[in-house]
């Protein structure tokens, strides 16, 4: 069951499910202190590197399983983006001084190493994929999904706070590049590897990004400067005669 709530700003869609009734249950336990405890102890031993060993479990152990979980994965995937973003719209609200500590602790406990990994393996995953052929669903997927972030990205950041953001990342980036020994450096690298085995891309994707728009008062001074070259060999003209 679905339903429209106003919240804010924005329009949610209530449901009723599992994460639904987790909320309710959680809103009547949370103050409880017991529960809380048993909650930071289950969280406490929470252990990362066992995610891999489950996950091959669920691989290779029941192919029923897999196929249920796959299944499943988009609502998992969609459950986790919207906590992701609510927590982000709460967070926004917060002190930039207890904001930045937060995100520094957050970070500072995040395995670089894992997540290069998983990310590279995604990127290596989509460069194996026949994604040329128009008639792909996939490729179709992507295209609807690319619009729905794109729209709802622009939205979240706005234009001008991107533009400035993008300008620092640029900043940061080339500065980053100079070093032959950092990851920028490599990934500007294999970027450029790739650009010569692809001229349709420089060509119709890179240098309309490059082209720099003519400045209209450069335009005009030149245009004065050529009215005034004009003149003056009227001038001399006439006075030849």
């Amino acid at each position: 069951m679905k339903m429209a709530v106003e919240t804010g700003t924005r329009t949610e869609v209530e449901t009723r499910g599992l994460v639904d009734a987790l909320d309710r249950i959680l809103r009547q336990l949370i103050s409880t202190p017991k529960f809380k405890e048993t909650v930071i102890t289950l969280l406490n031993a929470v252990d990362p590197p066992a995610a891999r060993r489950l996950v091959r479990t669920i691989f290779w152990q029941d192919p029923g399983l897999l196929m249920s979980v796959l299944g499943t994965l988009p609502d998992i995937l969609n459950t986790a983006f919207q906590a992701m973003a609510e927590a982000a719209a709460q967070m926004n609200s917060m002190p930039a001084p207890l904001l930045n500590d937060l995100l520094h602790r957050i970070v500072e406990g995040i395995d670089g190493a894992a997540l290069g990994e998983a990310v590279g393996g995604l990127v290596r995953m989509g460069l194996l994929l026949e994604l040329s052929e128009e008639e792909s669903g996939l490729r179709r997927s992507l295209s609807s999904l690319r619009k729905d972030f794109s729209s709802a990205f622009s939205t979240a950041v706005g234009e001008d706070s991107m533009a400035e953001r993008l300008s620092s990342w640029m900043a940061a980036a080339g500065k980053r590049a100079k070093d032959k020994n950092s990851s920028t450096y490599a990934f500007v690298q294999a970027f450029k590897g790739a650009l010569r085995e692809n001229p349709d891309f420089v060509k119709y994707v890179m240098q309309p990004l490059l082209e720099i728009p003519a400045k209209t008062p450069a335009k005009k001074t030149a245009s004065k400067s050529g009215g005034t070259r004009n003149a003056a060999k009227k001038t001399d003209g006439a006075k030849e005669e």
